[in-house]
């Protein structure tokens, strides 16, 4: 009997020095605080567990009031969220078991102290913000705090605005403005719908009217449309759309939405729309009460280019139109190659736009082939045109190489001093030509030819009379009549327009009225000595006139003029 007592002792000693404990850190709490919990001695199996009992219940699940894993090991810390006044035992549990192990009562006494809510006026204006201070909160990680419709109930289709107040005890809150109207801040615990504390507040009218516009009345069609709008209401639905100018303010006729993101002033940022007329509108809480309005336009801006012909002929002038160009100093127009690069080094010629925004500008002639023609914004590529240019069979017309069977002129010859004679000499192949005084002005009549006939083909020679020789065109052009003298002499005057201008023959009815413009030298047209060889010349008039006057165009070959020399073989 006696070795059997003590061996049930020795049993009880050893299971009392490795039975489970639990405590609380508090014998006493209060409904805003948590409960912290120690546990010791713990068998460290999978499913151990701790759980809070009202006291005296049974070890149901039915009368678990919170409980929590003690995550396999044998001793540690578990923290409980605040509980409503009552007795209560914390109990720990081995294996997902209901066998007690170890408990610890505890008592949460009721809080003398309630929570509270309080607003920093009691009356605000339209979009000012509202700020909430909240005391003696439970300090749960789901406390909260939400603005409702005065009078309503808590359900959470009611709710406003809300925010969590991150288990602070005591703190503030702040809330963006509200429409006109009477609301409650209301405090809550624990994720629940059971309010512990409100406070009445109103939202009256400032006489402050929403505004909303746009950053430009007129837009181009690839350009994003800036809004810019103040003195929304502040609310989570307010909403800013685009709609045709003058349409009923629906879903259906919405082009473009977004939410104002409970902003009361800001700006918005929409796409490109095609050339129209449109309202940009603000609208409160998701209505279709349209609180501001503003209109604006957009233009179809895709830059325009005309060619003045598809095909052109080689060396032809190339004339383009050019419209809705920027009109600043960078925007610029160039032909290239077809399917060349986009530099300025890539363009066979290139002009800018003279910082216009409509206008022509002409290009140099240019041998067959595929071309393009751009135009750039600086260096954003924005329109192209294509045109070719093809060869042409040559048309050529001879007007005088003294060989006439009845007096060996071709041409009627004018004149204002000695007639022009013929000499027995000419250029090679030839036995006669015409011969011209020094300072006595002659010319006869190309009889407004085509002016495709661009080029003056000739052979010519300083005659006996002179050391000198000259000789030139009257031309119609775009801008007017011109008159270009090609001189060996002119190599010790200014290269230039309007030189000599007026009339050099002013009694004569084939008046010389217009620019004279001259092409000296000193090698171009150099003639050698008086009775010299002939010399052979084609030149294209239109280059010529171009070099003096980049922009204007040939119209046609008019006059053949000479002040000294002989010549053969002068054709178109």
């Amino acid at each position: 009997m006696t070795r059997r007592f003590i061996t049930i002792f020795l049993l009880f000693c050893i299971s009392m020095l490795h039975a489970a404990t639990v405590e609380t850190n508090k014998d006493t709490y209060t409904p805003n605080q948590k409960i912290t919990v120690t546990f010791s001695d713990l068998e460290s199996l999978n499913d151990d567990w701790i759980g809070i009992y009202a006291e005296g219940s049974e070890n149901t699940w039915a009368n678990m009031i919170q409980w929590d894993w003690t995550d396999d090991i044998a001793a540690g810390t578990v923290t409980f969220n605040a509980l409503p006044a009552g007795d209560y035992e914390i109990r720990a549990y081995y294996n997902n078991s209901f066998v007690l192990e170890a408990s610890k009562k505890f008592t949460v006494e009721p809080n003398l102290v309630a929570a509270t809510v309080t607003t920093d006026k009691e009356t605000y204006l339209l979009n000012e913000l509202v700020t909430t201070s909240f005391a003696n909160m439970a300090g749960n990680a789901n406390d909260w705090i939400g603005i409702y419709p005065a009078g309503s109930t808590t359900a959470w289709q009611n709710m406003v605005k809300w925010e969590w107040i991150a288990a602070e005890i005591n703190g503030t809150q702040t809330f963006q403005g509200l429409p006109v109207g009477d609301y409650e801040a209301r405090v809550f615990f624990n994720n629940s719908l059971i309010m512990e504390a409100s406070q009445p507040f109103s939202v009256t009218a400032n006489n402050v009217v929403a505004t909303i516009e746009t950053t430009k009345d007129t837009y181009s069609h690839d350009e994003q449309i800036v809004t810019v709008f103040d003195d929304m209401s502040g609310n989570e639905e307010d909403w800013i759309a685009i709609y045709p100018a003058g349409s009923v303010s629906n879903w259906a006729n919405v082009i473009q939405w977004e939410w104002a993101n409970s902003n009361v002033s800001g700006s918005q940022t929409f796409e490109a729309l095609p050339e129209g007329d449109y309202e940009v509108r603000a609208f409160f809480n998701n209505s279709y009460n349209i609180e501001a309005s503003h209109a604006f336009s957009v233009e179809n801006t895709e830059v325009v280019l005309t060619s003045h012909k598809e095909v052109y002929d080689p060396q032809e002038l190339i004339h383009v139109d050019f419209d809705k160009m920027r009109g600043t100093g960078s925007d610029w127009i160039g032909v290239f190659t077809a399917g060349s690069g986009h530099e300025h080094e890539d363009a066979i010629q290139w002009k800018y736009a003279q910082s216009s925004v409509s206008g022509t500008l002409n290009f140099d002639g240019l041998l067959p082939g595929n071309y393009e023609i751009r135009a750039y914004f600086a260096t954003s590529y924005r329109k192209t045109i294509n045109f070719t240019v093809q060869d042409v069979e040559a048309t050529t017309i001879h007007y005088e190489n003294a060989e006439n069977p009845e007096n060996g002129f071709q041409q009627e010859w004018f004149h204002n001093g000695t007639p022009v004679s013929l000499i027995n000499v000419g250029a090679e192949g030839s036995a006669h030509s015409v011969r011209a005084q020094r300072g006595d002005f002659s010319y006869f009549s190309f009889n407004n030819p085509d002016k495709k006939l661009r080029y003056l083909v000739l052979d010519t020679r300083i005659g006996t009379a002179s050391h000198v020789g000259n000789f030139g065109v009257k031309l119609k052009t775009a801008n007017g009549n011109r008159r270009i003298i090609f001189s060996s002499y002119m190599n010790h005057m200014t290269n230039g327009r309007n030189d000599f201008s007026g009339n050099a023959v002013p009694t004569d009815p084939m008046t010389l009225d217009g620019y004279l413009h001259n092409h000296p030298g000193p090698t171009d047209y150099y003639l050698d000595t008086k009775d010299g060889s002939f010399v052979h010349y084609k030149i294209n008039i239109e280059e010529k006139l171009r070099i003096l006057e980049p922009d204007n165009e040939l119209l046609g070959i008019t006059l053949f003029t000479s002040a000294g020399g002989d010549f053969d073989n002068i054709s178109l």
